[in-house]
């Protein structure tokens, strides 16, 4: 029997979602954040504004 794998954004997304369960929601602070991050400063202030 073959074990079935979930994508990593499934498994990122069930771990965002268990933590705002557990911590509330993000703030938009902390999303701003997330998005730097992700992808990079110049392109977080764009995201941020059609946000």
């Amino acid at each position: 029997m073959a074990a079935t794998r979930s994508p990593p954004s499934q498994l990122l997304g069930d771990d965002l979602r268990r933590h705002e369960e557990e911590h509330g929601d993000f703030s938009d602070e902390e999303l701003a954040e997330a998005r730097a991050r992700i992808f990079g400063s110049a392109g977080s202030s764009k995201d941020a504004d059609a946000a």
